[in-house]
């Protein structure tokens, strides 16, 4: 009987061209190391992964910019109703996020529970303000995060600082 030599010859020369090809691939091939799949090669994705996080904005200057443009809208708003004559466009121009102080208060603050008893029909929500410009105070209560949403206010009471509690001179009749 005669040896078949083709198809050994072939069956061999596939084997070596395959065992030559893995090794090839292998090289090229991603390391697994504990579950995670790593590229000695510089890949895209790895780039654009890196290039993501380089260009994420800082969302607390952004947070920050809100709270403090809704604050002083609010402000401005309420200080145009209470003294439309004082409050000129110039004087208007003249409040912004230097000149105030701004603070978040909470309900359970002791001073915030002494201003629910004198004040009754102050509404408490999850977002409230206190911001102070030259002799006005102004509570600023927000429904929702006045940090993330330009958003209208949902209650404002605004006070004003007086030069003496005691002497007051009422107007003519």
């Amino acid at each position: 009987m005669r040896t078949p030599i083709f198809p050994i010859l072939i069956t061999s020369i596939l084997l070596l061209a395959g065992d030559l090809y893995s090794q090839e691939a292998a090289k090229g091939k991603p390391v697994e190391t504990e579950g995670e799949v790593h590229s000695d090669l510089k890949s895209l994705d790895k780039e654009y992964y890196e290039y993501y996080f380089k260009t994420l904005p800082n969302t607390d200057i952004i947070e920050k910019e809100k709270l403090e443009y809704n604050l002083i809208r609010s402000l401005k708003f309420e200080l145009r109703k209470v003294e439309p004559e004082k409050m000129n466009p110039e004087e208007l121009k003249k409040v912004n996020s230097r000149s105030v102080r701004y603070e978040r208060v909470f309900e359970d603050s002791i001073w915030m529970r002494g201003i629910r008893k004198q004040m009754g029909h102050l509404r408490f929500k999850d977002y409230m303000y206190v911001i102070v410009y030259d002799k006005y105070y102004c509570f600023i209560s927000y429904e929702m995060n006045p940090s993330r949403y330009i958003q209208t206010p949902f209650q404002v009471q605004l006070i004003f600082k007086r030069d003496n509690n005691y002497n007051s001179t009422l107007p003519q009749p």
